[in-house]
């Protein structure tokens, strides 16, 4: 591969430059919108406030990082999202230098480009998601990697096992990484002199030692997390959905971008062409996309489950468009134009009023009035029900529950979540379910057609007037409202 270097550009002095303004944007832009906590968010939120091993539906990392910067910058929207574009700018500077030293400087800069320009960064960058220290995880991964294919020392022995054990901690995701360098050290000499003795046994203890007591926790928690991912498959439901496997290739391309999924595809189909070591990239690549296209074949998958695909990806974009000039100039626009709709959009999202002329509300309704939501829960817990005081509210959907805790009813009132099933079924239901009470219970209702599940859980059922809460654009959060008498847990009727 013949690669020409402009040796008048400081390629690692603008990508700084780049990275730097981008990342203070991105704060800016996250400081200034008016939205509130996602549910996601304010779960992630509630677990950093009681930091475990695990929790029911992912691994502890993201409860660890979010209180690590609350216990400094305190308990606003902006300080739980601030590791979000912080940990993308780390996660760019190190593709960078992994491009740079497996090929060089001029293919890392635009790995770097192509990384952090992505729509799903973009969007990442204002949310607190598991996504966001996964993919810092898994470039560090690859990073040490390279790194012992030329020199195995134990420095990079270590960083390769505390990536993947810290990964692990992260999302479960990072197993997709483990398959791919096994069939390295079998097959690609430079992974097999590094890794397959001493080193190798170190790395693996490593990985051990940090996630075991994540197993631990399964064990001693009837493996929730582990039976939460394994739900996630939904194998039994009709198979064969030809429908959920195209919008998940749809969806790729709001994740990757419009003209990098192209090049990236056109770039496996030349794979035979770049250099040796894009063979591994392209598995670590393939992998994820691979088996969560066969999850929507099969079941459904969403968008963001095939996301350690876009930190080898880029690399791969970028060793085919350098040595292609059409295709450099192809994703340098592309990259430009995908960033002036990401940043278009969130500049709308500034104001409300912008937002509900172009039905971006619509996108963020889940998002919005929540402590106009607490304050007319509140209300109505204090007045009480025909001269009794309210024993507690509870409510059917784990997303309501986390954002009425994060702004503030778990103060002013006890706050459960009522649910119909045996077993728990997500977090919230785990750790704090209606107990068995006499009542009268404040039953906010969610879902749609839950009577007869109510009915069968609470001896005396009253309808009251629905809470509506005016989201702005003539849309409402409408949750039906339901006092109830003697209530039995369903674990115990």
């Amino acid at each position: 591969m013949s690669v020409v270097q402009n040796k008048s550009v400081n390629y690692t002095k603008i990508l700084l430059a780049i990275i730097g303004l981008t990342l203070v944007f991105r704060w800016v832009l996250m400081a200034g919108l008016p939205l509130g906590l996602h549910g996601d968010e304010a779960q992630y939120w509630s677990w950093s406030r009681d930091l475990d091993w695990g929790y029911y539906s992912k691994p502890p990392l993201i409860a660890w990082i979010i209180a690590g910067f609350t216990s400094v910058l305190g308990h606003a929207e902006w300080a739980i999202r601030l590791p979000s574009a912080l940990f993308h700018s780390l996660t760019a500077w190190f593709i960078f230098l992994t491009a740079k030293q497996a090929f060089d400087i001029r293919i890392g800069f635009w790995t770097a480009c192509t990384y952090l320009f992505m729509p799903a960064v973009w969007l990442s960058s204002t949310l607190i998601s598991t996504d966001v220290p996964l993919l810092l995880c898994w470039v560090l991964a690859l990073n040490a990697w390279v790194a012992l294919r030329e020199n195995a020392s134990w420095f990079r022995a270590a960083q390769l096992g505390f990536a993947i054990g810290f990964g692990l901690l992260a999302k479960y995701a990072m197993l997709f990484f483990l398959p791919v360098i096994g069939l390295a050290v079998m097959f690609d000499k430079q992974t097999r002199q590094s890794l397959l003795g001493v080193k190798g046994l170190f790395v693996i203890v490593l990985i051990i030692a940090l996630f075991a007591p994540n197993i631990l926790w399964n064990l001693n928690h009837d493996f929730a997390t582990l039976s939460h991912t394994a739900d996630n498959a939904n194998l039994s439901g009709p198979l064969f959905n030809i429908s959920e496997l195209l919008t998940f290739w749809g969806d790729q391309f709001g994740v990757f971008g419009l003209i990098s999924l192209p090049l990236f595809c056109l770039a496996l189909l030349k794979i035979k062409t770049l250099p040796k070591f894009s063979f591994w990239l392209a598995l670590l690549a393939t992998l994820p996309l691979f088996v969560i296209s066969f999850q929507a074949f099969v079941s459904r998958a969403n968008a963001n489950w095939a996301v350690t695909a876009y930190i080898a990806a880029p690399i791969l974009v970028a060793i085919y468009a350098v040595t292609r000039p059409k295709a450099l100039a192809v994703l340098k626009y592309g990259l430009i134009g995908q960033s002036v709709i990401m940043i278009a959009a969130a500049l709308i999202l500034l104001s409300p009023a912008l937002t509900q002329k172009t039905g971006l509300d619509r996108s963020v309704k889940r998002m919005q009035a929540w402590p106009e939501t607490v304050e007319a829960v509140e209300a109505l817990y204090k007045a009480g029900h025909n001269g009794q005081d309210y024993e507690a509210v509870a409510t059917d959907n784990r997303l309501v529950y986390y954002d009425l805790q994060y702004y503030g009813l778990a103060e002013l009132a006890p706050l459960y979540v009522w649910s119909p099933n045996i077993v728990p079924n997500n977090h919230a239901e785990m750790t704090a379910p209606l107990p068995k009470s006499d009542g009268p219970i404040l039953l906010l209702n969610y879902y749609n057609n839950y009577e007869s599940y109510f009915e069968e859980s609470f001896d005396r059922l009253l309808p009251q007037p629905p809470l509506e809460i005016d989201l702005g654009g003539g849309r409402k959060r409408v949750l039906k409202v339901w006092v109830g008498y003697n209530h039995i847990p369903a674990k115990d009727s």
